[in-house]
């Protein structure tokens, strides 16, 4: 459906009930001051949710404003050091050297992060790059998470780590905009992709490119998805129809070679960015799989989550 998408309407005066803070967290020694924001009962099913490379929290605010889903969950999205609101650490000087993201980096902050805020059996759900670390999460770190949500989710992703999108005589804000813009669905609301594509545009220069080392270089799960123990923590892998980087094929490749305890999932006329890109669809999507997690389902989740099957017009 081209044109806007229709989540709730406002009037002048209205407060979304969404609240920011900051707080500290311990990675790997050195103090990091990360910025959060939630939605939802304080005693509610936690759902913490990583954005996609160079990017920042606000791809989920329009989860964080649903009022279905907040009546049961504790829905929190952080910034992830050095981007967003979470400043780079005032105990070093981190602009003598380049910005990289490790896995190992990675699986420690996420873990931090529900540490500090006091997250009782979370559920994660990350995309892109944040749907990739669930392979480590479900690997390493198993016990800390009811389950994970995996969306737009490879077992290896090759090839994005690239000089250019940290070079001066490129533009890299707007470079990293439009190599975004291929990645969305073509029936994806136009304001919505707009939008992620403005927050691709405020990330700060080498950021996007070091998450990139992580996607691309350290993550490398071809011969290891069997170590993931999805029977103590369930895994969903979640992929776009549009999404060519990790498509749907993909998605089953890894729900396969982990095995029992994994599933893979389509979702039908959405791409790489779901929740930002197309949030009427995504956050029905997203509602049968949290049921599916919560046994409130009849029946199994379709291979394929449809639009008419949601009741959503596309």
């Amino acid at each position: 459906m081209e044109g806007t998408y229709n989540m709730s309407t406002h009037n002048h005066g209205d407060i979304e009930k969404i609240t920011g803070q900051y707080v500290h967290v311990d990675i790997g020694g050195t103090d990091h001051r990360v910025y959060y924001e939630e939605s939802g009962p304080k005693d509610g099913q936690p759902l913490l949710c990583q954005h996609t490379a160079g990017c920042n929290n606000q791809e989920w605010r329009h989860l964080l404003t649903d009022d279905e889903l907040t009546e049961d969950y504790r829905i929190i999205a952080y910034d992830l050091p050095f981007h967003g609101k979470s400043v780079p650490p005032k105990s070093q000087d981190w602009w003598t050297e380049d910005y990289t993201l490790t896995a190992e980096q990675f699986m420690e902050t996420i873990v931090g992060i529900a540490d500090a805020i006091g997250l009782d059996d979370p559920i994660f759900m990350g995309s892109s790059m944040g749907g990739n670390i669930t392979l480590e999460l479900g690997d390493f770190h198993p016990d800390r998470f009811r389950a994970l949500i995996g969306l737009e989710t490879g077992a290896r992703s090759p090839g994005f780590y690239i000089d250019w999108l940290d070079h001066a005589q490129v533009n890299t804000t707007e470079v990293n905009a439009y190599s975004c813009w291929g990645l969305m669905a073509k029936q994806s609301p136009e304001d919505a992709r707009r939008e992620t594509m403005y927050l691709y545009e405020q990330g700060a220069t080498g950021v996007f490119k070091g998450d990139l080392y992580y996607y691309s270089v350290d993550h490398d799960y071809r011969d290891k998805l069997d170590d993931i123990n999805a029977d103590e923590c369930p895994l969903y892998v979640v992929n776009g129809e549009y999404d060519y980087l990790t498509d749907p094929e993909m998605g089953q490749d890894v729900a396969d070679g982990v095995g029992e305890g994994a599933i893979a999932i389509e979702m039908a006329d959405i791409g790489h960015f779901p929740m930002s890109e197309n949030p009427e669809l995504f956050n029905a999507y997203i509602k049968e799989i949290l049921a599916d997690i919560e046994n409130d389902r009849d029946g199994s989740l379709p291979d394929v989550l449809t639009a008419d099957a949601v009741g959503v017009e596309v």
